[in-house]
């Protein structure tokens, strides 16, 4: 099992992902498959995301 630390760490890794591909992605130059691909991506990260502040909650009650 993964202590706080990690859950938060890797949290904190994916929203960086996540943000990243937000601001860099919104040019106008790029093509709708490649906006496609942000977007699975972007939700993919989400999912994980969700996944870790559930385990997170479940876990560590008293960590919020």
């Amino acid at each position: 099992m993964r202590s706080l630390a990690e859950l938060q760490k890797e949290a904190g890794a994916i929203q960086l992902q996540i943000r990243k591909l937000l601001l860099n992605k919104n040019g106008f130059d790029e093509g709708i498959a490649d906006k496609l691909t942000t977007i699975a991506t972007i939700t993919t990260l989400r999912e994980k995301l969700v996944q870790i502040q559930v385990e997170v909650r479940t876990r560590f009650p008293d960590s919020l």
